[in-house]
């Protein structure tokens, strides 16, 4: 194979590993591309983490305060609960819960019977002990009554605390749900930047194992570029030594032509100078 082949071959050589290298670069490139995008993509799920993380912190704080008052509520509702049990106490039986005005009016009934003077001495003594005893029983069932008066009271307060107590604890369980969503969505987002980190950092392992191929051709092109070129100057260098070597043969040979011109010219015999020596003769001249 003449140096001309070889110098083909390896031009031949250089561009299938220019090729190479191209093909590296843009797989490098599209895996560096790959790695940033998926870097913001990253930061930007952080950035929705941590206002998910916000408002979960913001609904377990609001829980807790609710859960205080609702907590306040129902030790207010115990306390009432305890209070009319011992207002029922003071109640009486069953039998007690009469009514006072029926009381009363029996006993101005009876009064009346006595200062009308229409009674006996006998019936008089048995009204006066009837009066007696209707008094004791009216206080009996008035205090009975005002009892019931103050636990009717009370227990229309405990529903009103009971309402409240419930109205703050469905206001708890709606934020316990939106806290659990909110949780749910935080554990979502964090298992979807640990799945993009493991992305990016496969991205980065084949931009790293590219870019390193990449950096391995090119030196291995740089030098065989180098070496192209060294035999591209020796062989500009052998042709420049060939052209040297041929012109100066050539004036060599126009040289001795030109001594046989002269030898003939000098000659006594008068030599006749043929059309060949009057050229190389002429040629010598010009040069």
């Amino acid at each position: 194979m003449g140096e001309e082949e070889k110098t083909l071959e390896k031009a031949k050589d250089i561009s299938q590993i220019k090729e190479t290298l191209d093909s590296l670069n843009t797989q490098k490139e599209l895996w560096f591309a790959k790695k940033e995008e998926l870097k913001q993509k990253i930061a930007d799920l952080i950035k929705d983490v941590r206002a998910v993380k916000a408002k979960n912190d913001s609904l377990s704080q609001n829980i807790k305060e609710l859960k205080v008052k609702r907590d306040a509520q129902n030790l207010e509702v115990r306390k009432l609960i305890d209070s009319i049990k011992q207002i029922n106490q003071k109640k009486g039986s069953p039998s007690e819960h009469k009514d006072p005005k029926a009381i009363q009016k029996r006993i101005e009934q009876q009064q009346m019977r006595i200062e009308t003077g229409a009674v006996s001495f006998e019936d008089e003594k048995k009204i006066m002990k009837e009066i007696k005893q209707l008094k004791k029983e009216y206080e009996t069932v008035k205090l009975s009554a005002d009892a019931g008066k103050e636990a009717y009271g009370l227990s229309k307060k405990i529903d009103e605390e009971k309402r409240k107590a419930e109205a703050i604890h469905m206001q708890m369980s709606s934020l316990a749900k939106e806290n659990r969503d909110a949780y749910k969505e935080f554990t979502r987002l964090s298992k979807e930047i640990n799945r993009v980190k493991k992305e990016q950092e496969d991205a980065f392992e084949k931009f790293i194992t590219f870019k390193q191929a990449f950096t391995e051709a090119n030196k291995g092109f740089k030098e065989e570029v180098k070496k192209v070129n060294v035999v591209k100057r020796d062989n500009q260098k052998k042709k420049e030594k060939a052209q040297q070597n041929r012109k100066e043969m050539d004036n060599k040979k126009i040289e001795e032509k030109k001594e046989k011109v002269e030898e003939k010219i000098k000659s006594k015999g008068r030599k006749v100078l043929t059309t060949e020596d009057l050229i190389a003769f002429q040629g010598d001249e010009e040069n």
